[in-house]
């Protein structure tokens, strides 16, 4: 199995003030840079020049968020039309592409050097322990080809032992043929859904990274920052098609995982950061039909 770990560094408040900063900038971006003087017409050029993102808009949202910001006062709205927002569009492309767009036989496997630059972003990410000399709590176990496939019967193998107790996928219980049935399906996906994937990032947070014990919702939410992290440094390659993965639960949370991916006793498996490919001359895998409006989050000042 090839492994590769992450180490990275942290703060004791990032990772809440994390959460909501992305969520808000977010929001924001998408409410307003975005609607800004981009006419459908220039939305096909910047398709054209734009790497092979797509940036066409929804023009029920623009709707929307043009009366959104016309609740602003006039002061208000000059205020934020003068705000730098050249970093919003590289957040508002991180996006997850699911296996149905993946490219099914790509020509070759996703570049090592651009997982190795997935890992450095991770790096980044802020975590507490950095106060007391630790370690970044995160540690990713890089999966290849052959170690993808022998995760995958791992998994299958667990619940051929425990399926009565712990049911099956994401806790389904059921009869013996109901079971058979869905160990048939995913047995098949690991020739069929997950081959196309370059790679399977398993995802671990190390309970206790160094010699202090921090909260364990604080190494969490450095796990999740530094998972986010990766997954917006894969936007500046259009034709990866990327999305974390929680696994299958009792699997991923099981003896057979931990000792799988070389993880201690009390560390936990947060999933799978999966790497496979998409078609970038595909308009219908690069079309981006998601919208944000600011009334999905709730903020109060």
């Amino acid at each position: 199995m090839t492994s590769q770990s992450s180490i990275i560094s942290w703060s004791p408040l990032a990772a809440t003030t994390l959460t909501l900063l992305i969520g808000s900038v977010l929001s924001q971006k998408i409410n307003h840079s975005r609607r800004i003087n981009i006419s459908k017409k220039q939305n096909k050029n910047k398709k054209a020049e734009g790497n092979g993102r797509d940036m066409d808009i929804d023009t029920s949202v623009e709707t929307e968020l043009e009366s959104e910001t016309e609740s602003l006062s006039s002061s208000e709205s000059s205020r934020y039309e003068k705000i730098d927002l050249s970093v919003l569009p590289y957040i508002r492309d991180r996006r997850s592409i699911f296996p149905k767009h993946f490219l099914k036989k790509p020509s070759a496997p996703v570049d090592p050097a651009i997982i190795q630059s997935l890992l450095d972003a991770a790096i980044w990410a802020p975590f507490h322990g950095k106060c007391h000399g630790s370690q970044h709590p995160t540690k990713f176990v890089v999966l290849g080809k052959d170690a993808m496939i022998k995760m995958q019967q791992m998994t299958l193998s667990y619940y051929d032992k425990h399926w009565k107790e712990v049911g099956w996928g994401s806790g389904k219980n059921g009869t013996q043929e109901e079971y058979e049935a869905w160990s048939t399906m995913t047995e098949g996906e690991i020739t069929g859904r997950w081959a196309p994937c370059s790679y399977m990032i398993g995802i671990v947070m190390r309970r206790q990274a160094g010699t202090k014990r921090l909260p364990e919702w604080e190494e969490a939410a450095a796990t999740a920052a530094a998972t986010q992290n990766m997954h917006l440094q894969s936007t500046k390659f259009p034709h990866l098609a990327c999305y974390w993965s929680s696994w299958h639960e009792a699997a991923r949370d099981s003896d057979e995982m931990k000792e799988f991916l070389g993880m201690d006793a009390e560390d936990k498996c947060m999933g799978f950061f999966i790497v496979a490919q998409r078609d970038v001359e595909n308009s219908t895998a690069m079309k981006d039909r998601r919208s944000r409006q600011r009334s999905l989050m709730e903020v109060e000042w």
